[in-house]
């Protein structure tokens, strides 16, 4: 069979042909025709343009319905709604793939100039539609790639070095640019959409595509305006700007304050109970926004034992009992599957990252190990935020050859099912001392031997270092 993709003529004959389709089977006919387009780049690159044009102004029609219809018909089949959610993905990720392929030609000017007209909506395209696909993530219940977060920061700054950052381009009949395009996708981020549920997610959504004053990232920072700040080298969002922030040349600080007032006054003249209600929870969330969250928190009570700084966790593993500990008394607040909240007496006097251990008394299973993510005053209180490391720690000695010498050995934390880089692994807490990348150790722990290649560090606490590890071997009756 003939290619589609030959010139404009053709794929105009091509999706004809698909008019007698119902709306899902042409969408899925579509989205294979993209793949194909993709796959052979071929041709002259002002032609595949018009091309694309022609599919994506047939194409977004019907994902609008595809769209619709996910999140409408929460009541589907699990196997349905993974259908529905993959079709919708599969179309934003091509169009992205699509436009990214003629995003450097058409900045730098390459092919004699001949996309030099479209560089402004080639950008805000490859932009929108990565934030889009981005976006999508999140209503399967994940989070967006770590090199989904690069790609999208590394089009913004070309479009801040290509001047069309701020270039007005018609898109779904309204005008916009790669700064609102690219601020939105940061706000749904911050937004934590797992807080919200299915019906309401949609709403959300809605709200924020609508907002109107949306800031320019800039690069100098002020510490009387600015809220929040991005990293375009980073593989995350947005977060609060802390007290003592270095400035850098890959930061862009935001001043979100007049999102928080539209969004207050949104819900203060909203006549649907919901949408106000959601106003309320988007302007709360957004501002206190830093630590991200996977999950939506449940309500927690009680006062818990807590023993604050890595030194102090050590001796709490201690094999010697009686040791003096300065154990400090949290009221708990919140709670998630990665983490805890509190409410503090007064200002928290723990930096970000302290370790911290936790004994939430009878029934529970011994001390819990976590770190401080944030504190803050809100609402007159002080409260803290905590990710969980481990819930189920224990001490263990590790063992390795030192040429010519005894054999050196130390006490490590063992952490099951520590949270590492989005995913759940196992790691070491060991002191500095401990630690050469890629040294192999024996560990000993519960009548086996494992011998174990230690890995990268994960985080730093004091004098001890939290890292990865590979198994090597294991040995049962040790």
């Amino acid at each position: 069979m003939s290619s589609p993709f030959v010139s404009a003529k053709t794929t105009m004959k091509w999706l004809d042909n698909l008019a007698g389709f119902s709306d899902y089977d042409m969408h899925h006919a579509l989205v294979e025709g993209l793949e194909r387009f993709n796959g052979d780049a071929r041709g002259d690159i002002s032609n595949r343009i018009k091309m694309l044009r022609i599919m994506e102004e047939t194409g977004i029609p019907l994902q609008a319905g595809i769209l619709s219809q996910y999140l409408h018909d929460q009541g589907t089949p699990a196997s349905a709604k993974q259908s529905l959610w993959r079709e919708c993905h599969l179309f934003w990720d091509q169009l992205t793939v699509a436009y990214l392929s003629m995003l450097k030609p058409a900045l730098r000017g390459s092919e004699e100039g001949k996309l030099e007209p479209w560089s402004a909506e080639i950008t805000l395209k490859s932009l929108r539609y990565s934030a889009l696909t981005m976006r999508w993530e999140y209503f399967r219940g994940g989070r967006p790639s770590e090199s989904a977060w690069l790609r999208l920061h590394k089009i913004y700054r070309m479009a801040e070095m290509g001047g069309v950052a701020l270039s007005k381009v018609e898109v779904e009949g309204r005008e916009t640019d790669c700064v609102q395009e690219y601020v939105r996708a940061l706000l749904y981020d911050l937004a934590n959409i797992y807080a919200f549920s299915p019906a309401e997610s949609r709403l959300v959504m809605e709200i924020l595509d609508d907002l109107e004053k949306l800031p320019v990232p800039e690069i100098g920072l002020r510490h009387d305006r600015h809220t929040h700040m991005v990293d375009l080298a980073a593989v995350h969002g947005p977060k609060v700007i802390a007290d003592k922030w270095v400035p850098g040349n890959r930061l862009r600080y935001l001043e979100l304050q007049d999102v928080l007032d539209e969004l207050n006054a949104r819900a203060a003249k909203a006549q649907d109970e919901l949408e106000s209600d959601i106003c309320k929870r988007l302007s709360k969330v957004i501002n206190r926004s830093g630590a991200h969250r996977n999950a939506p928190r449940q309500s927690r009570f009680g006062e818990v034992e807590t023993v604050f700084g890595a030194d102090s966790v050590g001796k709490l593993f201690s094999p010697y009992r009686g040791m003096v500990l300065n154990k400090e008394i949290l009221l708990l607040r919140d709670e998630s599957n990665e983490g805890l909240g509190f409410v503090l007496e007064d200002k928290c006097k723990h930096s970000t990252g302290t370790l911290f251990a936790v004994n939430r008394g009878e029934g529970s299973s011994g001390w819990q190990l976590l770190a401080v993510r944030w504190a803050r005053e809100e609402a007159d209180e002080w409260l803290l935020g905590a990710e969980s490391l481990s819930k189920h720690p224990r001490r263990v000695e590790i063992e390795w050859e030192k040429e010519g010498q005894e054999n050196d050995t130390e006490v490590a934390i063992f952490l099951p099912l520590a949270k590492a880089k989005g995913d759940m692994s196992s790691n070491l807490l060991l002191p500095h001392t401990a630690y050469s990348l890629g040294r192999v150790v024996m560990l000993r722990d519960d009548g086996s031997q494992y011998r174990m290649r230690l890995g990268e560090i994960i985080e730093t606490h004091e004098s001890w270092l939290r890292v990865g590890f590979d198994v090597l071997s294991r040995q049962v009756g040790i």
